[in-house]
């Protein structure tokens, strides 16, 4: 069967992001027979006349459309990527008569929604290879698809949704199909490749979605096969900067440690960087990422208040976070620390407890996200229909985003600004603040590589 995927990420702010599942999912549709396609709209200037090109010459017996986000998670410019995705589905439905299918992570937050805004009758939540080929193969086989694992579909204006099954065989995994993605603009617009490690996530912080798209329990790949993936990255493609798109990087230690040491071994000599929770950093470990190339580490930090910490969930301390940057400097490992502001609790106490720690600590970078992003199937969900921030009945489909009442949008959005500027290391992406899509475009036509947060900010 003759499979089109198309991949609707157009967001290059602050930088593009691959589409790695989709990678992963013509892999497995490969291995089953099936002939894949992939469109990737990212650095199309001409999205309808690229779909009608391809369309009309591949004729595609199924269409499966990729859905990385809703909206760009920003407050207070918040931007809603649906009526783009709608237009563009419109487009490929004038076009093709292939059924589609939507994935992707975005989509999996909101399947019934997601599918009624687009008027799209199948979706497959979570983890989409094997559903996918199973799909692929009984529609190609002209049999029955509807007890396809993680399928959702809309049926008699029903909506029904299969049991989620995780990919259990991804410790093994083979590798993506990075020949059906155009790595090289990647590359130039973006600096980096991406990679991933590992899946799940055992941690429950109040905000996240990771453990409801992933599961708890952990895969981890082995640390010869994802080196493997770097050096065929590397040899192949000529990529020297990846990033590990594990939402926990160094948890477990152990396994980060035995990917360093691979790296190390085979003396790889390519940069990296990656998310990281600072209760799982050493002394050890950072000095092992810096040997092994790591060039950045981002820590997801979120506050500099432990009465916050608390209130988010965290499974770690302000004297955690502390340590972590210590490690990072003496290792020589460059550093930044996300925070989130605003969430319940905040006041303006808790806000100059956060300023004043991280003026303390002095990382390389803070990155401030103001306000938190509303998600489905989270703790701050159900709280923000308890405190009425958002209606019982909310779908949260367009962007919501939770302020604490104690603070208020303009206080914090006032404070954080004052702070910021007045701080060459702070980057606060809701209000501009060293962070420009000009500024980026610049840094990479210079031939930048990695996140560039460490260009952007300079310390105090």
């Amino acid at each position: 069967m003759d499979v089109l995927l198309v991949s609707m990420n157009k967001e290059a702010n602050p930088y593009p992001v691959s589409p790695l599942g989709l990678a992963y999912i013509a892999t497995r549709l490969g291995k089953s027979g099936h002939n894949v396609t992939i469109i990737d709209l990212c650095f199309s200037s001409d999205d309808k006349g690229l779909l009608k090109n391809v369309l009309e010459k591949t004729r595609p017996e199924l269409i499966g459309i990729s859905i990385r986000n809703i909206d760009n998670l920003t407050y207070p410019k918040s931007i809603f990527y649906l009526p783009y995705i709608k237009e563009t589905v419109d487009f490929i439905k004038s076009i093709s008569p292939a059924p589609l299918i939507a994935g992707g992570s975005g989509f999996s937050l909101f399947p019934e929604q997601t599918l009624r805004y687009l008027n799209i009758e199948y979706g497959i939540i979570g983890e989409g290879e094997d559903s996918m080929t199973f799909f692929a193969d009984c529609l190609s086989g002209k049999s029955d698809f509807h007890n396809t694992p993680n399928l959702c579909y809309i049926k008699d204006n029903e909506f029904h949704m299969n049991k989620a099954l995780r990919d259990e065989t991804f410790h093994n995994a083979a590798h993506p199909d990075r020949e059906l993605i155009d790595n090289q603009s990647y590359l130039k617009f973006g600096g980096m490749a991406n990679i991933q490690s590992k899946r799940g996530c055992p941690f429950n912080c109040s905000y996240c979605t990771y453990p409801y798209l992933n599961g708890r329990q952990l895969r981890l790949r082995n640390p010869s096969g994802i080196v493997d993936e770097i050096e065929e990255l590397k040899n192949k493609y000529n990529v020297n900067y990846v990033f590990f798109v594990d939402d926990i990087f160094n948890y477990p230690e152990s396994h980060a440690m035995g990917i360093c040491d691979e790296m190390i071994r085979r003396n790889i000599n390519i940069d990296w960087a990656c998310f990281a929770t600072p209760k799982g950093m050493s002394q050890e470990l950072a000095s092992m990422m810096k040997k092994a190339g790591c060039s950045g580490v981002e820590f997801g930090a979120d506050s500099g208040s432990e009465t916050m910490l608390v209130s988010l969930n965290k499974s770690f301390s302000l004297e955690d976070i502390g340590k972590a940057a210590e490690f990072c400097r003496k290792a020589g490992l460059p550093a930044a620390h996300y925070v989130i502001i605003g969430g319940p609790g905040e006041n303006k106490k808790t806000l100059k407890e956060t300023f004043s720690f991280f003026d303390s600590i002095r990382p390389d970078a803070v990155i401030a996200l103001t306000g938190v992003r509303i998600y489905p199937n989270t703790t701050l969900s159900e709280l923000s229909k308890q405190e009425g921030a958002v209606t019982p009945n909310a779908n949260l489909l367009e962007p919501e985003f939770y302020i604490s009442p104690d603070l208020g949008a303009d206080y914090m959005l006032t404070s954080v600004k004052e702070h910021a500027l007045s701080r060459q290391n702070w980057i606060v992406p809701g209000l501009d603040i060293r962070c420009s899509r000009e500024m980026f475009t610049m840094l990479r036509q210079l031939g930048k590589r990695g996140p560039l947060w460490d260009l952007l900010a300079a310390k105090n």
